[in-house]
């Protein structure tokens, strides 16, 4: 159990310095900054991909949600993708301790806002009787 733990804390490790220098996509030095312009800097760079990681995964839990409850969320495809870029870094980083409960607490609070927002919406289309 203890070596696992280490393991993942290696690879995680292992995988933040792959972002914070550019090595894990040639794209990513190419992505468009927040003006428009070439992102220059390293946490330009970092916040990019963030943001780019957060459209994509906005986007398939807006079909996700379209095909399962039949609701159009689309403007909800931001909060989602970023809901889901922490889930994952909490799933990825789940052996930092001391700021998994912050996340936790937010991610219940984000989780448990927008399912709230999608039963009003399907609420919203249920015609009455």
């Amino acid at each position: 159990m203890f070596y696992r733990g280490r393991v993942v804390a290696g690879v995680s490790l292992l995988l933040v310095a792959f972002f914070l220098f550019g090595l894990v996509s040639p794209v990513l030095g190419q992505s468009n900054g927040v003006n428009g312009e070439v992102a220059d800097s390293v946490l330009d760079k970092l916040l990019t991909f963030i943001d780019s990681a957060a459209e994509i995964i906005g986007k398939g839990l807006v079909r996700l949600v379209d095909m399962v409850a039949g609701v159009n969320v689309s403007e909800l495809e931001k909060p989602l993708g970023y809901l889901g870029v922490l889930t994952a870094s909490l799933i990825l980083f789940g052996a930092l301790k001391a700021a998994q409960k912050i996340i936790w607490l937010i991610l219940l609070l984000g989780w448990g806002l927008i399912i709230v927002r999608i039963v009003l919406e399907a609420l919203d289309k249920v015609p009455a009787k």
